[in-house]
């Protein structure tokens, strides 16, 4: 059982470092934005020839936000990353701790991911269907591609929450966590882990 669960983790960290890219691309291309922006005014014309983003750099960083945003949340649930109530739940033991997640997937997370992919895929369909743009900008560039994105993020999170679910039902039934597979941490969770020793 763990090694399907150590492959759906490594599914979503796959799918989470493929999206970190995404930081690397919309830095450069925000920070050539805006230096475009202030140089165009000294020297006009001829950065205005090399200004490739100057139509679209909303719509360009506002997408690649989004698809960043929406692909992370696997890989961040993959990592035990997503906002909870620690301050309380850090406490608790174990079994209780899985019996609130498991309950919780259940009841809240699964029909959610559900809804998500259901509804975001007859948006993305529709979106495609009447060829939608975006009108934040005169380029008015096609929406459907940034729709599509909502049922793939969405399917990446119903499969890590089939993971997350299998892990809360073993830590309920023995007292322990399973392992998690790993590539890094944050700097507070290793913090955590040493002030327990």
């Amino acid at each position: 059982m763990q090694r399907y669960l150590f492959m759906i983790d490594s599914l979503s960290m796959w799918s989470g470092k493929i999206t970190a890219w995404l930081i690397l691309i919309m830095t450069f291309l925000v920070t050539f934005d805006v230096s475009m922006r202030y140089l165009s005014k000294p020297l006009g014309a001829p950065i205005r020839a090399i200004w490739f983003t100057y139509d679209y750099s909303y719509d360009m960083s506002y997408y690649l936000y989004a698809i960043f945003f929406m692909l992370g949340g696997a890989y961040a649930l993959s990592r035990g990353q997503h906002v909870r109530g620690d301050v309380f739940y850090r406490l608790w033991p174990v079994k209780v701790q899985a019996s609130i997640d498991l309950s919780l997937y259940i009841v809240a997370f699964f029909p959610g991911i559900l809804a998500l992919v259901s509804v975001g895929l007859q948006w993305a369909l529709a979106s495609y269907a009447i060829g939608e743009r975006s009108f934040t900008s005169a380029v008015a560039p096609v929406i459907w591609p940034l729709k599509m994105v909502i049922p793939i993020a969405g399917t990446l999170m119903a499969v890590q929450g089939v993971a997350e679910t299998i892990r809360a039902f073993q830590a309920l039934r023995t007292g322990v966590w399973p392992p998690r597979l790993s590539d890094v941490e944050e700097v507070e969770t290793v913090l955590a882990k040493q002030a327990e020793l």
